[in-house]
Order: C-alpha cells, then sequence, then structure tokens
C-alpha cells in the first residue's frame, strides 16, 4: 500500500547517533514497507548503509551522489509500484506503535486522502487549527484548498502519481531560495507565496493530518543550518 522513500545526507556525528538510535524503531513502525534510500555523500556512506541493512528488510540503498534531490528522488519514485509513497527525514523521533500506525493508514485509506504532511506536527495539532479541520477517529481532514500549511511538504504521504507530476514538475524550474540539491528547494518552489502550494489542488482533493504529535524532527544539528 505504501513505499518508504527517502534522499538525505548525515554527516553530523549527532545526526549520525539519532539515526542509529531511531531507525529500529522506524523499522518496526513501518516493517510492511518496501525502502528505497538514497544516501548522497560518500562521508559515513558505510556507516549508514549498514544500520539500514541491520534494522529494513525490504530495501533499495543507493549512494547515487547527484546534486539534484529532486531529480534523484524521482528516480527512485519511478520506481515504487504502490499507490502511495511517504517521502521521509532520517532524523524523526519515533512516538507511535505498529499497531497506532496501522490503525491510522486504515481510516486514511478509508478516505481516500491524497496528501498528509507528517513534519510540523507540534505546529498542525494546535487547537488553533481544528476549526478548519473535519474530525476523525485517529486523523483530522481537510480539503487542498483549506491547507493549513505555507507548502507542499518533502515529509508527507503522497498518492504516489501526483507526488510523480510534482517531481516532474519541479525539473523544469531552476534553483530560486536554494539550491537544487537540497529538499528546500521542493518546498519553496511549490510554496503558496507563488500560489502552487497545497492550495492549487483545490476543493476536490483530500488532504489530513494526524490528531496527535505521532514524529518529532529532530535537528540538534542541521546538515544546512535551517531548521523545519
Amino acid at each position: 500500500m505504501i513505499t518508504v522513500v527517502q534522499n538525505f545526507i548525515c554527516t553530523k556525528r549527532k545526526r549520525l547517533e539519532l539515526l542509529k538510535s531511531e531507525l529500529p524503531n522506524m523499522s518496526k513502525v513501518f516493517k510492511d514497507y518496501e525502502f528505497f534510500v538514497n544516501y548522497g555523500s560518500i562521508e559515513n556512506v558505510f556507516e549508514v548503509g549498514q544500520v539500514y541493512e541491520d534494522n529494513i528488510k525490504k530495501l533499495s540503498f543507493e549512494n547515487n551522489l547527484e546534486e539534484n534531490w529532486g531529480e534523484v528522488t524521482l528516480g527512485m519514485v519511478n520506481k515504487v509500484k504502490t499507490p502511495y509513497t511517504m517521502v521521509l527525514c532520517e532524523d524523526f523521533e519515533y512516538r507511535i506503535t505498529y499497531s497506532e500506525w496501522k490503525k491510522m493508514m486504515d481510516e486514511f485509506v478509508e478516505r481516500d486522502v491524497s496528501y498528509m504532511p507528517i513534519g510540523r506536527l507540534w505546529k498542525y495539532t494546535e487547537k488553533r487549527y481544528h476549526g478548519g479541520y473535519e474530525e476523525g477517529k485517529r486523523l483530522w481532514f481537510y480539503s487542498a484548498s483549506k491547507s493549513p500549511g505555507s507548502s507542499l511538504s518533502v515529509d508527507a504521504i503522497y498518492k504516489t502519481d501526483m507526488l510523480k507530476e510534482k517531481l516532474n514538475e519541479l525539473q523544469k524550474y531552476a534553483p530560486n531560495r536554494f539550491p537544487l540539491s537540497l529538499p528546500h528547494h521542493y518546498e519553496d518552489i511549490f510554496h503558496e507565496q507563488w500560489n502552487n502550494g497545497v492550495k492549487k489542488w483545490g476543493d476536490d482533493v483530500l488532504c489530513a493530518v494526524p490528531k496527535e504529535v505521532i514524529l518529532m524532527h529532530i535537528q540538534e544539528e542541521t546538515e544546512t543550518r535551517m531548521n523545519k
């Protein structure tokens, strides 16, 4: 049903230690899923590769050094066979069990959700947003036209065909605020300030957000010095 795609570097020691400590937790929550992972650096590649090999059963691990995040990610997404793709950062702290995740995703699929951001949940689960949501059992729902976010997220679950469309479109854009090598370029291009964000999908695309902070993005040391 869902495939996980990750494209990242991890050259900071604290981030590497976080990856080592949280990947076993991630592998339990997402144990049913196939992973396509690209590690875009030579530094720490063997350590990172070994951690994934030790924890992820269905794994395709690459070391593509091409400095174009969107192009490399699209190459992996083109291999996905499932209707949904989860683009996922490597430095999340997991606050959900396999059973809880499965129940949430059953609701997600039953409602035919097209897009669900999973980053910045500490923000989008706040009460001030609840009035714009439809309440479900484990999810809040909203139409894309009423999105509370400012851009499409690189930490999200997408219908695979919609993600492919956006990644293909991304190839047409030159760098604006961020270089092609960073996922920030994707979020910058598909942003509400350019009328090119989530709201562009309109009223008929259903989106969701978890009701609880199931993942926390930990960035004590970032690769870019830009917190999300």
